[in-house]
């Protein structure tokens, strides 16, 4: 009786159709690319229902010109993965007050678009800060005013897009 190993039965060879591709799950017939079909079968407005969005600052109350603290948390809820396709390159933006990244001037973003992917049930966090100032002029910053303020999170560059946002308030006293 031959051993296995003397057979070489464990051989591959790329010519024997009948031996062992080195990796099956990779190029094998039953791969599926999930974040193709889940762009193919869910529609936009689906998919960005899918995603929850959280912001929050790391307290309630600061000091003026403190800088300000803030987490981020994008969560997909579907159970497969979700692709959303965005108006600007960037996929995401934060605004105090309405002001985009505390700068009262317009961001320019090229015409173009992006995506922002998810896994099945994935988080994406981020960490930002914003130092209490409030850009007026390309070269002119001033301090934000004492009071309530709101931070709003989102993506805003999505058509129909309105539960894609999350805010936050908290005080400069």
């Amino acid at each position: 009786m031959r051993r296995v190993y003397d057979s070489e039965a464990l051989r591959r060879d790329d010519e024997d159709p009948f031996s062992p591709v080195e990796s099956d799950e990779a190029t094998g017939r039953n791969h599926v690319n999930w974040t193709n079909v889940s762009h193919a079968l869910v529609p936009q407005f689906l998919r960005s229902r899918a995603i929850a969005v959280d912001v929050q600052t790391s307290k309630d109350r600061y000091e003026p010109g403190e800088e300000i603290h803030f987490g981020v948390t994008f969560y997909n809820r579907f159970p497969l993965p979700v692709t959303i396709v965005t108006e600007t390159p960037k996929p995401w933006q934060w605004s105090i007050d309405g002001n985009a990244e505390g700068s009262e001037l317009s961001p320019n973003h090229p015409d173009e678009r992006s995506l922002f992917r998810f896994g099945r049930s994935e988080r994406k966090r981020f960490r930002r800060s914003w130092s209490g100032r409030v850009r007026v002029d390309e070269r002119e910053w001033r301090e934000a005013e004492p009071g309530e303020h709101t931070l709003s999170v989102g993506i805003d560059a999505v058509h129909g897009a309105e539960n894609l946002r999350a805010e936050t308030t908290f005080r400069i006293e």
